[in-house]
């Protein structure tokens, strides 16, 4: 290992001088902010502070390679790293880091843990609380907060924070094959189209979902300008992709009067979303559907209703705002259930041979 001084010359005459690290066959450079100008008062100083560093910089490597951390290190605070981390992160999945920043806050009551106390003990905790009632979540949402969790960790131990990943052997299994919450079947739009609901603003917008996908969300944001002859577009609330989606004529049915409205004019108008559920609750139970459905039912209602209609994975991805696939083979799992329950349910037909 060798740490040298070194001069770099600037357009306007004067240095900057910076670390020239060479450590097990790597060469790196590590900038000072140090400048000396000609006839420079300070010279002797400035060099003497470079000095320093170099020396702190040289048992730091020596303190790292035996598995040691420096202080300044140890005392780091970890919410306060997964901040930086959330800050700079670039990935198109930035506000998972972010929700997984906040649970970490929420388990932890914003507990103040420097990075060199984060044990497996903490993160085993956190892992059981993303899975707990507690935590809220469901589906793969705990499984995609952990993996996020786990990254910054990662991040962690490539800058030498931390000597070792705590969580690496902690797991938190992905549910992919199956979904939590109840799906209408085509009979059962049918039904509840047929069926008047308390709130008729509240079933229009439900059944338009049903033929969309759309959340509450983007329904809440749903401008006259997002449709444009016969289609809609939209960017999703969630993961911000493009929808670009041909409206089917129910769909169009239930928006309603759209030339009585500006551009930038809001095309439903929906209540709380405790009223929302207050409603809908009522409005299944007259329709006689015997299941308990949500407003996020609807877009696995649509997502189901185009796979059993002949539409292919990549295509529904699409219309649900989903970057890749992955989310959305649950709903091709969930399709395939359908057609082995219909498979077993035809009746048996016994031949008698005389």
């Amino acid at each position: 290992m060798s740490i040298k001084i070194r001069f770099k010359k600037l357009k306007n005459g004067a240095y900057s001088l910076y670390l020239d690290v060479y450590h097990h066959g790597t060469r790196s450079y590590e900038f000072l902010d140090i400048h000396l100008h000609k006839n420079d008062p300070l010279r002797k100083e400035k060099i003497q502070l470079a000095e320093r560093i170099r020396s702190t910089r040289e048992v730091e490597i020596h303190q790292a390679d035996q598995g040691i951390l420096p202080d300044f290190k140890k005392k780091i605070e970890f919410t306060a790293y997964f901040e930086s981390f959330a800050q700079n992160y670039t990935g198109k999945d930035v506000r998972l880091v972010k929700y997984a920043l906040s649970k970490f806050k929420q388990m932890t009551k914003n507990e103040k843990i420097p990075i060199a106390s984060l044990s497996g003990k903490i993160c085993s905790d956190f892992a059981n609380y993303l899975k707990s009632p507690q935590g809220g979540l469901h589906g793969e949402t705990p499984y995609n907060y952990w993996m996020k969790f786990r990254r910054v960790l990662r991040q962690a131990v490539s800058e030498g924070i931390i000597a070792e990943n705590p969580a690496q052997n902690i797991i938190v299994r992905r549910k992919t094959n199956q979904i939590k919450k109840n799906v209408l079947s085509t009979e059962e739009i049918r039904m509840l189209a047929s069926t008047d609901c308390d709130d008729p603003e509240v079933k229009r917008v439900f059944l338009f979902s049903c033929y969309t996908g759309l959340g509450a969300a983007e329904i809440r944001n749903l401008k006259c300008r997002n449709i444009q002859d016969g289609r809609l577009i939209i960017l999703r609330q969630k993961s911000k992709e493009q929808v670009i989606i041909d409206l089917h004529s129910f769909a169009l049915f239930n928006l309603g009067q759209l030339d009585k409205l500006e551009e930038y004019d809001s095309i439903f108008t929906l209540p709380t979303d405790t009223t929302i559920h207050k409603h809908l609750k009522n409005w299944v139970a007259s329709a006689g559907i015997k299941k308990k459905i949500s407003y996020y039912c609807a877009r696995h209602t649509f997502a189901t209703q185009l796979l059993l209609n002949g539409a292919n994975l990549k295509t529904v991805a699409d219309c649900l705002g989903h970057s890749t696939t992955n989310h959305t083979v649950k709903y091709l799992n969930f399709v395939d259930g359908l057609k082995s329950a219909a498979i077993k349910n035809l009746p048996n037909i016994y031949i008698h041979e005389e």
